[in-house]
């Protein structure tokens, strides 16, 4: 989950709908419901961050997979994806496509965090 500085929107990351959703909380009694942004099949979003001029959302896409033995097992597309944040919608950045699947000569990687400065 993130908040804009001001308090007037917050992006939330729904994992297993493989979507993350916007909405305004400017009046915290009354949430709406902005925008979905739909990763598509076989994602799973799990950790967002917003940039410091709060015009793009970066989105971890995936949570953790404990392989054979665990019981959690949400293993997303192991992208990074970018969006574009409006006053009202996310739209995906097709100039940032981070795959991790092919990303390293070592093979797949699982993206879980985010850094940005």
């Amino acid at each position: 989950m993130r908040m804009t500085r001001d308090g007037s929107r917050l992006f939330i990351s729904l994992n297993q709908a493989g979507k993350v959703a916007m909405l305004n909380v400017s009046d915290p009694e009354r949430p709406r419901l902005l925008h979905v942004l739909d990763l598509g099949p076989g994602s799973g979003p799990h950790y967002i961050a917003l940039t410091s001029d709060e015009r793009r959302l970066v989105i971890s896409d995936y949570f953790l997979n404990e392989d054979g033995f665990g019981k959690v097992h949400a293993e997303g597309d192991h992208k990074i994806h970018v969006a574009r944040v409006t006053h009202d919608g996310l739209t995906l950045d097709p100039r940032f496509a981070l795959d991790f699947n092919t990303a390293f000569a070592t093979g797949p990687a699982r993206p879980h965090g985010i850094a940005i400065q």
